[in-house]
């Protein structure tokens, strides 16, 4: 059975090849297949959103219900959702969207946009 020298004693050997002048390409590749291809960093789930960048009120109108505004979600319309937020509670906007007939899933932004696109909040 060969040996396997573990990851600290691999750096040494590179490290003391390199001083010599020597050629460590192969021991590198080695090192590479040593270390784990993804670190787990344990963290809260809202860490891993910071690290990402974070989505506009634009763009994820438009994911979400994007397809009622055939003319794209614009800036204009975004002010209107966000004035509506601004001004109606969760339980005001659910009850417009109950007597329109409108479905109630979605945060206050999306219940908005759904009053809007059916031309109830204007």
């Amino acid at each position: 059975m060969p040996y396997r020298p573990n990851r600290k004693e691999l750096l040494e050997l590179i490290e003391s090849i390199e001083a010599s002048g020597g050629d460590v390409a192969e021991l590198r590749h080695e090192l590479k297949a040593l270390e784990p291809e993804v670190r787990h960093v344990p963290g809260t789930r809202r860490n891993l959103r910071d690290e990402e960048e974070e989505e506009t009120t634009q763009e994820r109108l438009a994911r979400k219900v994007g397809y009622l505004f055939p003319d794209g979600i614009t800036p204009e319309l975004v002010a209107k959702v966000i004035e509506a937020d601004r001004n109606h509670s969760l339980k005001e906007l659910k009850a417009m969207c109950r007597e329109s007939g409108l479905s109630l899933s979605g945060d206050k932004k999306e219940l908005a946009a759904k009053l809007i696109a059916k031309g109830i909040l204007l």
